[in-house]
């Protein structure tokens, strides 16, 4: 019986049958660096057996620091045929959390850029573990060996990959709501993965993807997709230059946009003043966060009328999970007070999804007494072959947020939401994010998508200061205008929390310059900072409880 392919072997077809199709293309602000498959494939072979000569094998746990895509996408394929394990760590987190991080997997190898092998010597970052120092390009910097100089040695024959089920790939979270765990992959939940994304959004051999959602970039070699990778810093997209975005679209023909909410409404804001139309694009998939309404308006002004537009709901645990169309985002702009929360999607197939109580303690094994009926608000939880079983060296983590069922597993994902009638789901904020104030519990998504649809308001968002249960619901709004009235504004949106349901919790109301977000997606609201910023001009003798005198 012959073992199931692995994203290598997808890629090696592909070299095979269209060797000279266009496979990555990396543009900078000077030039465009496009690499065909057989380019890709022999890169992938010849860096695997660089690799080899210097260690890696079966089992060997790497971490990858490159801000280079050609060379994130050639190592990473390297690694897999290795059948090392690739540990990846999200460049925009500080570093004591790096550390961590790299303590917590003792990581045998370091391969990257001679900037991140500076900072692990400076820094000591798992010195106790890494024997292993690849450079992935050459520097003056330190003494380690490169890629190239590895090549340029005797060939040595890279050992097959190990089994589609043993681990293949790290991948830690933001640590957006507490410290970053390291999510495992296996081989074969790789494959799945690119499989559910070639069906999701319609890529087929030869489609033209710009990805500014970089992990996508990862499976699109596979797939037979050609890579565009758009000349931005990936912990920032929402500081993309807009007319680069534009350029990359227009040069490479591009189809499919991968990219975050605050990536998007740059390059839409760009596109709708200038009356541009980017005729090419069929499909836009936005990650990180739930796409605004705003945005939708802007992109309906961009795109071709029978473009699709789908807002992407997932987690580093579980991507993709579910999908919202256009129709769905136009059902949600519509914005009902009545229903709470904002309207994610509909599950993809074969992924299942429940609802759980909220309060749910650590549960090992599923009975389907827990699942909450339709239209009641609990945590979301998701199945699927290509969820993530595990976390790596976090027990703690596993048992908080995992859950046997018939030989599969069951993650909970911390997020907060219902499922209506017609299999929709909705999304009203994250656990760790509701503020508990004496007189009831406030979802953030019961009440930011009201208040962002109101004019003069670009963003807003919900917290909660002192202690649970006794918690003040502050809501910060960031204006549309830097110029904009602040008494006009402040009165509008106390106006308009007022017809929400819950709406006379929230006691405070502060304007924003500009809200803090998460390092990956620039998307998320940073709300452990807003609620520190919140805190210092809300001094605790002034906080009044819910329910008092306003």
């Amino acid at each position: 019986m012959n073992p199931a392919p692995t994203l290598p072997d997808l890629l090696h077809r592909h070299a095979t049958t269209t060797p000279h199709a266009p496979a990555l293309t990396h543009l900078r602000a000077t030039r465009a660096d496009t690499l065909n498959f057989a380019q890709v494939a022999a890169e992938v072979t010849a860096t695997a057996n660089a690799l080899a000569a210097a260690g890696i094998t079966v089992g060997t746990r790497t971490v990858l620091m490159t801000r280079g895509a050609r060379e994130f996408v050639v190592t990473f394929y390297a690694l897999l045929t290795l059948g090392a394990v690739t540990v990846l760590i999200d460049p925009g987190l500080d570093r004591r959390a790096v550390r961590r991080c790299l303590d917590e997997t003792a990581p045998h190898a370091l391969v990257g850029e001679p900037a991140a092998h500076l900072a692990q010597r400076v820094l000591r970052w798992a010195s106790a573990s890494i024997r292993i120092k690849v450079s992935t390009s050459q520097s003056r910097l330190g003494p380690w060996e490169t890629v190239t100089s590895l090549r340029a040695a005797a060939p040595r024959p890279a050992p097959a990959a190990c089994a589609d089920q043993a681990p293949a790939l790290i991948a830690f979270t933001s640590g957006s709501t507490g410290i970053p765990k390291g999510v495992v992959y296996t081989g074969r939940q790789l494959v799945l993965q690119s499989r559910q994304v070639a069906t999701a959004f319609g890529i087929r051999q030869s489609t033209a993807a710009l990805c500014a959602f970089l992990p996508f970039t990862l499976y699109l070699p596979a797939l037979g997709a050609h890579a565009v990778i758009p000349p931005f810093d990936p912990r920032r997209p929402a500081a993309a230059d807009p007319a680069r975005l534009h350029a990359a679209i227009t040069r490479t023909g591009a189809s499919v946009l991968f990219g975050a909410p605050a990536l998007l409404t740059v390059l839409a804001r760009h596109c709708t003043r200038r009356g541009i139309t980017l005729r090419t694009v069929t499909d836009v998939a936005s990650f990180g966060a739930p796409l605004p309404s705003g945005l939708l308006t802007l992109l309906d002004r961009c795109l071709p009328a029978d473009a699709r537009i789908r807002s992407v709901y997932g987690a580093t645990e579980c991507l993709p999970a579910a999908i919202a169309e256009r129709s769905d985002l136009r059902r949600r702009a519509a914005g009902d007070p009545a229903l709470p929360g904002r309207l994610i999607g509909t599950p993809i197939d074969p992924v299942r999804v429940r609802i759980v109580p909220v309060d749910l303690p650590p549960t090992a094994e599923w009975n389907e007494a827990l699942a909450l009926p339709a239209r009641t608000v609990g945590e979301i939880t998701v199945c699927g072959e290509h969820v993530s079983r595990t976390y790596y060296g976090r027990p703690e983590a596993i048992t908080a947020a995992k859950i046997r069922h018939d030989g599969s597993t069951i993650h909970r994902t911390g997020d907060l939401g219902w499922i209506d009638e017609d299999g929709g789901l909705w999304y009203c904020g994250r656990k760790a994010h509701t503020v508990t104030t004496a007189a009831g519990a406030l979802y953030t998504e019961h009440i930011e998508p009201h208040c962002d649809r109101l004019p003069g308001v670009r963003r807003s968002a919900l917290v909660g200061l002192g202690p649970p249960g006794r918690q003040e619901a502050v809501l910060c709004v960031q204006p549309d205008d830097a110029r904009a009235d602040p008494a006009g504004l402040l009165a509008a949106v106390r106006t308009g929390l007022d017809q929400l349901a819950g709406g006379p919790l929230v006691r405070q109301v502060l304007i924003h310059p500009r809200l803090p977000v998460d390092i990956r997606h620039n998307s998320k609201i940073d709300r452990d900072r807003l609620a520190a910023w919140a805190g210092r001009r809300l001094p605790a003798r002034n906080h009044r409880p819910p329910g008092g005198e306003r």
